[in-house]
């Protein structure tokens, strides 16, 4: 997989080479690429007879890098933030988008739309009600304890 586009300058000058006589290997070495690439560059240039970068497939993003990163990072900040609030912020920055797309890149980044279930509260009530039942049985002996019958256990 190629992750790396020479300049214009670097493929025109080894379709020069090429057109000059010199091989792959030659062309190669003067100018310090990989040999599969000078094969690549010179391919592509008999097929289509220009050095220039070809359009990519598919339809271009919406969103720059830049923003897709700060869209990422305000809902790792705030994991609670909306898509509508999202949708605002990217408004301020020039890029306007619909709710599904951000939350597509959100998903892509591993970010999805869950939030970790509150523990209930303890009312005063509850409370004095524990202390009250903790402070009756204070005195009560483990053998008090055998004879009870707890919730999560059953005799028959």
């Amino acid at each position: 997989m190629k992750n790396k586009e020479h300049t214009r300058q670097v493929r025109d000058t080894v379709v020069k080479k090429f057109k000059a006589g010199f091989g792959y290997k030659k062309i190669s070495q003067a100018l310090n690429i990989p040999r599969s690439t000078v094969q690549a560059i010179i391919l592509k240039w008999k097929e289509y007879q220009a050095t220039a970068n070809l359009l990519r497939p598919g339809r271009p993003s919406k969103l720059s890098a830049h923003t897709r990163r700060r869209l990422i990072r305000d809902a790792a900040k705030r994991p609670m933030i909306t898509l509508d609030e999202l949708q605002k912020s990217t408004a301020e920055v020039g890029d306007s988008v619909h709710r599904t797309t951000i939350s597509r890149i959100l998903h892509k980044s591993g970010r999805y739309g869950r939030v970790a279930r509150r523990k209930p509260f303890l009312k005063d009530i509850h409370k004095k009600c524990c202390l009250k039942f903790a402070t009756s049985h204070l005195g009560d002996t483990p053998n008090m304890w055998k004879k009870v019958l707890w919730s999560d256990e059953t005799k028959i």
